[in-house]
């Protein structure tokens, strides 16, 4: 089932609420037009009970995600997710700039990022099978030096949910293209979605059980720019085993990487297979809620820094944004799993699966 819904920004009539639900009613998520964001993600007991279960960290209307202590809740990040070392990478001899807008580095995309931009409503495609919702294809040009990045790049952002096993996933894939102009040959990219997840029933994260799927991360200076080595995680198990968040601790912000990957400079993973990037389970709500990529790495993060006054405070939910390595442009060995060309396009798949 979709639907959407005209009166969820009173301010900007352009930022609707798209609604997507599994055939057999147990999962829903909803989307704004405003930074393509995850606005909902919920969960049923059973297909009579009354409300979902939200699970996802966001605001009740369209003006929320315009507040300035907005943390990115559940948006589409890009041009290039994370940060960029000291805002700045050579591509085809050529030097660039970009805004500095955290620590001296650029992040998410710098000041006017894709969470920023309101995109038109989506193009709807049929249901993949009989356990699918209908696909919202929602597509932008991204302009030539948009925000100081070179080319012009083509791209979607595609969500669906399914059916699984007493509740269902729910599916966002990505496409990018190299458009023009001519006399530019390359350019970086690097998506994700920024969505916090609380499957418990409180207002912070404590108590959700954690299992990662693997334990190796980038390991980064003091303002989170990558070292070059991958190590383990120090707050994780060595043997992968389950953790428990606290009210504080573990305190983790850092890319997970998937060391198995057999060849990281693919541009387009979407052939290769679904990596589990996390799998969590709340003993008081009994929910799991399992997050998956076809991508080489993934920020998991714990929410120290969010504090949206009167609403949200640190720590309401995690993060698993799927992704390239952080800053991949700036070092040789990782920099062509975010280089495309005319000749060589983006893409990947992230799953959410979400049951009791």
């Amino acid at each position: 089932m979709y639907t959407i819904s005209s009166t969820f920004d009173t301010e900007d009539s352009s930022n609707k609420l798209h609604s997507i639900s599994t055939p057999n009613g147990l999962v829903c998520a909803s989307f704004a037009n405003r930074g393509l964001a995850l606005v909902s993600f919920g969960l049923k007991h059973s297909s009579t009970d009354s409300a979902f279960h939200n699970i996802s960290c966001g605001f009740d209307s369209g003006a929320g995600y315009r507040r300035s202590d907005n943390p990115f809740f559940g948006a589409f990040i890009g041009r290039v997710a994370n940060r960029i070392r000291d805002g700045h990478f050579k591509l085809d001899g050529v030097d660039y700039q970009l805004v500095q807008n955290n620590f001296g580095h650029c992040l998410h995309g710098g000041a006017h990022g894709y969470d920023k931009i309101v995109y038109n409503d989506p193009k709807v495609l049929p249901a993949s099978s009989d356990s699918a919702s209908p696909k919202l294809k929602f597509s932008y040009v991204s302009p030539h030096m948009e925000e100081g990045f070179p080319g012009e790049i083509t791209l979607s952002v595609t969500y669906w949910v399914e059916d699984e096993s007493a509740g269902g996933a729910l599916f966002i894939e990505y496409e990018a293209f190299l458009t023009g102009p001519d006399n530019i040959d390359h350019a970086i990219i690097n998506l994700t979605n920024h969505s916090y997840f609380n499957i418990g029933n409180e207002k912070t994260i404590s108590g959700t059980q954690v299992t990662l799927g693997t334990i190796d991360s980038l390991e980064v200076t003091n303002t989170f720019i990558p070292t070059g080595k991958i190590v383990p995680h120090p707050l994780v198990p060595a043997d992968k085993s389950t953790f428990a968040l606290g009210p504080v601790d573990p305190d983790i912000d850092h890319c997970f990487v998937f060391t198995d990957v057999p060849n990281i400079s693919l541009t387009d993973t979407r052939s290769a297979p679904l990596k589990t990037m996390a799998a969590t389970f709340h003993p008081v709500t009994g929910i799991n809620f399992i997050g998956s990529t076809t991508d080489p790495a993934f920020q998991f993060y714990t929410g120290k820094y969010v504090n949206v006054a009167g609403v949200y405070p640190a720590r309401a939910g995690f993060c698993l944004e799927s992704s390239r390595y952080v800053d991949a442009v700036s070092n040789d060995d990782w920099k062509d799993m975010m280089i495309i060309g005319k000749d060589k396009n983006y893409g990947s798949l992230t799953k959410f699966s979400l049951h009791y």
